[in-house]
């Protein structure tokens, strides 16, 4: 079952050279221009590929249907998300003198106000075909990288108190949150106070375990 569905939204070109990806990009752009103007039930093939400027059969040499377009913005937005936030972390330019906690939180609050409304419909689609653990990876990674340098925090144990299970509540509560903030239109993303009670909830429960 998870292999039919796996194939019914599998992209069937990898673009390699630079006209193939400048054709991705092109498709990638014209759906998320359609979702901002129209919203998603406005989607099909057909306005993807005459918004792209391309014919649908060569929009089909890339994607089987309008759901794998979509999946596939949500797979790179996600590996995107990881590298920015990584940055955030361990980049050169990475304020030393603020926790790690507090860098990860900011940079991902800043990603989910970049085109949130399209950043919602693709990770819709991409969570109802059954892609969740593709969702939860890049955030649960940042975690462990946070765990793992965040000696101030935890000391040398941190290896040993932070398990499955923990990792999986922490990330989630976290992700939750701003998500839940975007989603409900709220007026807290952006501001200290939603920052603030995120590294206090982080910090709280890694200080507790």
């Amino acid at each position: 079952m998870v292999k039919d569905r796996q194939d019914i939204v599998s992209q069937r070109r990898k673009p390699t050279q630079a006209r193939a990806r400048a054709t991705m990009d092109m498709i990638f752009e014209a759906t998320a221009r359609i979702i901002e103007r129209d919203g998603i039930a406005a989607l099909n093939t057909n306005r993807i590929a005459e918004r792209a400027g391309i014919s649908i059969g060569s929009l089909y040499e890339y994607f089987p249907n309008k759901d794998a377009i979509l999946i596939a913005m949500a797979r790179q937005r996600l590996a995107e998300d990881e590298r920015l936030v990584r940055q955030a972390l361990t980049g050169p330019d990475a304020d030393q003198n603020v926790s790690l906690a507090r860098r990860a939180i900011h940079a991902l609050v800043a990603l989910h106000e970049h085109r949130p409304k399209v950043r919602r419909a693709i990770m819709a689609v991409h969570l109802a075909h059954g892609f969740g653990s593709e969702h939860a990876r890049p955030v649960q990674e940042i975690a462990e990288l946070i765990v793992q340098r965040n000696t101030r925090l935890l000391g040398d144990k941190t290896a040993a108190v932070l398990d499955h299970a923990s990792l999986f509540v922490i990330t989630r509560a976290v992700i939750g949150v701003i998500r839940a903030a975007f989603e409900e239109r709220s007026l807290l993303p952006g501001t200290t106070s939603l920052e603030d009670e995120l590294v206090r909830l982080v910090e709280a429960y890694l200080a507790a375990l």
